[in-house]
């Protein structure tokens, strides 16, 4: 079985292909750094030649809704001509509740997840599985670094049931290998704010920072409109695993 897993080196992309290859699959890394783009589509028809299934981990650093719906359209219609021309499956990775105007009002790259969805539905059908997580572990880790300065560190306020990225991994192998219903919503074990997920990190860590919360978003950000009402799958990785787990990873 030949996969193809787009946006191969970033988080999600990497746990992934690492997964798969762990069960033999055989797995081509699609990345700008392998020579496919998969927004000009570039080297898209070469790497998906003759592969069955097709996972877009895909990702944009921005909150511009007019940059991030351009990315995640123009990318989807083009893995999604791909993987026609192929007679691939796509697997595409998602977020929860990102299409609900409450949650993407303020949030340029939810609005941009929210028209990747919508293209994908409109060129695949029926060969289409969309996994939508809750947010990552990982997220709270790199914002509160990027947003960090001395003994200060900012987070925003963002209630979820947050969920370790390896273990939105294992769902997502899970409908590469038996494709299963054409929409699973996953979160994780508990319900958190990132301030709190923040605070562990930096304590985890052994360093001293204040975590200063700010509202950022919009109210359902911060009142749980992050979480799936009916979630398909509750992973099991607690917070405290995960720290324990990742304590001696590097940065």
């Amino acid at each position: 079985m030949k996969v193809v897993v787009v946006g191969a080196s970033g988080t999600m992309g990497k746990y992934v292909s690492d997964r798969l290859e762990q069960r033999d699959v055989e797995v081509v890394r699609a990345h700008r750094g392998s020579g496919v783009d998969a927004q000009s589509g570039t080297g898209l028809a070469d790497a998906l030649a003759g592969a069955e299934m097709v996972v877009d981990c895909l990702n944009v650093t921005t909150q511009s809704a007019r940059t991030a719906k351009t990315f995640f359209s123009t990318a989807a219609g083009n893995i999604a001509d791909a993987a026609t021309a192929a007679g691939a499956r796509v697997v595409c990775l998602s977020i929860c509740n990102a299409a609900d105007p409450a949650v993407n009002r303020r949030m340029g790259y939810y609005q941009g997840k929210a028209a990747q969805e919508a293209v994908y539905r409109d060129r695949l059908d029926d060969r289409l599985t969309i996994v939508r997580t809750t947010q990552w572990f990982e997220l709270a880790d790199t914002v509160s670094k990027q947003l960090a300065l001395g003994p200060v560190a900012v987070m925003p306020h963002m209630m979820t049931a947050p969920l370790a990225a390896a273990d939105g991994a294992e769902v997502i192998v899970e409908q590469v290998l038996q494709p299963g219903p054409a929409v699973l919503e996953v979160r994780g074990p508990r319900q958190l704010d990132l301030v709190e997920v923040a605070r562990a990190l930096w304590a985890a860590r052994g360093e001293h920072r204040i975590v200063v919360p700010i509202r950022f978003g919009g109210a359902a950000m911060r009142n749980g409109g992050l979480i799936p009402d009916h979630p398909d799958v509750t992973t099991g990785t607690t917070l405290d695993q995960w720290l324990t787990a990742s304590a001696g990873a590097p940065d």
